[in-house]
């Protein structure tokens, strides 16, 4: 946990040069809790050609707002599972970290700025357990520190104008210096992943979408952190538009997407790990985020 030390002093000192600090007028509750999970059916899963599974993601947090500060720490997890006898998707990360919103209290004058204020600066500190085929894992890394930043945010979602477009983006770039690998890792992964879309009416959206992964990490065993795909999906979220935006079925929604897919550097070594397409379907669930 030495790791947590050194974020506290890297936020502080974030903090205390930071151009906006945080509205004294909006309180916050001393707990907070989000969480986003994810079921669905993968025809590739980006993985092999062959893969054809329900695979779960899931993710959360739960911790305290530090009164006032723009800094939270808390209690952090990041898990897969699958019917496939991989670990790589049979796992879970848990551990602590702390996270600073350094424009929490600006005032966005547009879309093209409203995002700022969700910009999260983090450090976290994680130890793997794996749920199926653990003695593959035996000779993996068994810690993980990961600094970085990160952004999620939606437009038009919120009372939406259906007769306009909405949008999300989810950004993550963060160093990493095990990965939970066979080797060495010491670098950084960046992610991009932009949603654009047209409303069908108050519950059904169609859109197009992105993602990005990419990595200094090169060749074929890096494959999977230096990939695009990219395509259509339709959604659909029954419950968006209630009165109450924190109700806990608030984000939940059906979806469906259709996507391509090109590595952006070299191939996998295996034949059968390449893949050029993606069909997925399933439901998420999000809360507190």
């Amino acid at each position: 946990m030495k790791h947590l030390g050194l974020l506290a002093l890297v936020l502080l000192l974030f903090y205390s040069g930071a151009v906006f600090a945080a509205d004294e007028a909006s309180p916050q509750a001393p707990i907070f809790t989000e969480f986003w999970n994810s079921v669905a059916f993968y025809d590739t899963n980006l993985e092999k050609n062959n893969y054809s599974s329900i695979l779960g993601r899931f993710e959360g947090k739960v911790g305290l707002n530090l009164g006032q500060l723009p800094v939270q720490v808390y209690g952090v997890y990041y898990s897969a599972a699958s019917q496939i006898e991989k670990y790589w998707d049979n796992y879970l990360y848990a551990g602590a970290g702390m996270r600073l919103f350094p424009f929490r209290g600006y005032q966005a004058n547009g879309w093209y700025n409203e995002w700022l204020p969700d910009v999260r600066v983090f450090v976290e500190s994680l130890t793997p357990t794996y749920l199926k085929n653990a003695v593959s894992a035996e000779s993996l890394a068994k810690n993980d520190a990961r600094y970085g930043v990160e952004v999620w945010h939606e437009w038009n979602q919120v009372n939406p104008d259906v007769t306009k477009p909405w949008g999300e983006l989810w950004a993550k770039a963060d160093y990493r210096t095990t990965n939970f690998g066979w080797e060495d890792f010491t670098s950084y992964i960046i992610y991009l992943q932009p949603k654009y879309g047209i409303y069908l009416d108050e519950a059904i959206k169609v859109y197009w979408r992105g993602d990005v992964t990419y990595s200094h990490k090169s060749g074929p065993s890096y494959s999977f952190l230096n990939i695009a795909d990219y395509g259509v999906g339709i959604r659909f979220e029954p419950f968006r538009n209630r009165t109450q935006p924190a109700e806990l079925l608030h984000k939940f929604n059906m979806f469906a997407e259709v996507l391509g897919v090109s590595y952006l550097k070299e191939q996998p070594a295996t034949a059968g790990n390449v893949v050029s397409s993606d069909v997925r379907f399933g439901v998420d669930l999000s809360y507190g985020r």
